[in-house]
């Protein structure tokens, strides 16, 4: 019996390692899921190591009153895996504490409940560096997270980047694409065997779909270990996001046609979009995906704001060969169902409702061809080099014999506030 314990566990371990974690909410009833330095607007889920900032994981749990949520900190790899280190190597503390900050909505039409949780904390402190997930679920019901929240924890720039945003590509001079080349300065950290000891991940505007990984350098010498004219590190440069605003119910927002009330939701109908795609680059000053809840004369918008379904229309024909997605902040940059748009043949164009909290929202639509896992911009939103995007490049060092991936750099680069 012993032995088959032993093999069951093994196997479990086995299988939590092979999950990819990625902030996302499972089910209807968890919305509004932000996750960034505490105290800070619109601000990137990064900590320095032993620093002086903490992640703030804010949440809402809708129609249902309030329930003791628990919640699991996991070490993860540059992969987003769970990683080799057990919880007694990575923090302090334990597992399964529970959520203590929680408040209900006032005064609005939806009930709900909104959550709170600061990391590190007065029964956590974090040890080491890298990728981290939190889940949190029901204490009744650990088998079944509500949650997923990710975020990174830096060591205060061991190894310094220095980059740079071009649109003169190996593909496209200032047309559709911007590549980013980079170099790193090794004096003050030695790197032995960059080919196998670094992983490096380039992110833009927070998506994972579009994500690079696995890149060798391009050039090794003396202290610099460059990365530059690299095709794995062209991006699309897409277009700037579209943009709403729902901050009351007495008068339309930006974008928004008309605001309703329909038993028991406000109802807020976004003007149709249209195509973008082979028409003039124009610009706009957004926030690149992200989200800010916010209601016009309330003081406290995590309990204040109230809820809407946001009407979205894309006026295009069907497109075959691959579905179309709503990618933003508001799905937590996920394609999958809960932020697939479909294609509604009574009315001649694609459309979807979704329940949001009163703010400002950025999106963008992103198509994903069959069999892949890429979205692209160039099908609906087109791409002009001007386009403003925000980079995020990850220098994780794991020498042979080490069990983890330290972060130990990271740079941003772009044009934008976020």
């Amino acid at each position: 019996m012993q032995k088959y314990l032993i093999l069951f566990v093994f196997a479990a371990f086995s299988l939590s390692a092979q999950k990819v974690y990625e902030t996302n909410v499972y089910g209807e009833m968890v919305k509004s899921l932000r996750v960034g330095v505490a105290g800070e607007t619109l601000s990137n889920p990064y900590i320095a190591l032993n620093g002086e900032q903490v992640i703030g994981i804010n949440f809402d749990v809708i129609e249902d009153p309030y329930q003791r949520l628990v919640y699991s900190v996991t070490h993860c790899d540059a992969d987003w895996k769970q990683s080799d280190l057990i919880p007694v190597e990575y923090m302090t503390g334990f597992q399964g504490l529970p959520v203590e900050e929680y408040a209900p909505g006032m005064g609005t039409t939806v009930s709900y409940t909104n959550y709170y949780l600061e990391l590190p904390n007065e029964d956590i402190r974090f040890k080491v560096s890298g990728n981290y997930a939190v889940r949190i679920f029901r204490e009744d019901e650990p088998d079944k997270p509500l949650l997923t929240a990710c975020f990174y924890v830096v060591e205060d720039q061991q190894l310094p980047v220095r980059a740079e945003l071009t649109t003169n590509t190996l593909i496209d001079t200032n047309r559709s694409h911007q590549q980013i080349n980079f170099s790193l300065n090794t004096s003050r950290f030695p790197v032995n065997y960059p080919q196998t000891d670094l992983k490096v991940w380039v992110y833009q505007n927070n998506r994972r779909d579009n994500a690079v990984s696995g890149i060798m350098p391009s050039l090794i010498g003396g202290n610099v270990i460059e990365y530059a004219n690299l095709r794995e590190l062209i991006f699309e440069a897409g277009n700037e996001y579209r943009r709403f605003e729902v901050l009351t119910p007495t008068f339309n927002g930006m974008n928004v046609e008309d605001i309703s009330f329909h038993n028991p939701y406000y109802h807020a109908t976004l003007y149709t979009d249209a195509l973008r795609s082979g028409s003039s680059y124009q610009y706009d000053q957004d926030q690149n995906g992200r989200y800010l809840v916010n209601c016009r004369g309330c003081n406290y918008p995590d309990t204040d704001a109230d809820y809407f379904v946001a009407h979205f229309a894309l006026d295009i024909p069907p497109v075959p060969g691959g579905k179309l997605y709503i990618q933003g902040d508001l799905f937590n940059n996920v394609l999958d169902e809960r932020s697939r748009i479909n294609y509604n043949p009574e009315l001649n164009l694609y459309e979807k409702n979704v329940l949001l909290k009163q703010g400002h929202y950025n999106y963008q639509y992103l198509f994903v061809p069959d069999g892949d896992k890429k979205g692209t911009t160039s099908l609906v939103e087109g791409n002009y080099a001007p386009a403003e995007n925000k980079y995020a490049i990850h220098i994780y060092f794991r020498p042979m014999g080490e069990r983890y991936d330290r972060l130990v750099g990271v740079n941003f680069i772009g044009i934008g506030k976020t």
